[in-house]
């Protein structure tokens, strides 16, 4: 896996949040501790966020995908 700073701050969590992007769970609700963390880490890394409960849920989403694709070993 790669050094990108997702893997390294969210590598034991990697799972659960496979399964989130996938929405075989709702992390926010599954996970929220999870959830904090990673909402946490978007902002920390300057994501804007709408302040809306459903709209910050799919932006996080969508943030995860990216991340996980660039995450995910071949």
């Amino acid at each position: 896996m790669s050094n990108h700073p997702f893997n390294s701050k969210f590598r034991k969590s990697f799972y659960i949040q496979c399964h989130g992007d996938n929405r075989e769970i709702d992390l926010e609700y599954d996970q929220p501790k999870l959830f904090k963390k990673v909402k946490k880490f978007y902002e920390e890394q300057g994501i804007q966020f709408y302040q809306e409960s459903e709209a910050d849920y799919e932006l996080i989403l969508s943030l995860l995908c990216e991340d996980l694709q660039v995450d995910v070993p071949a």
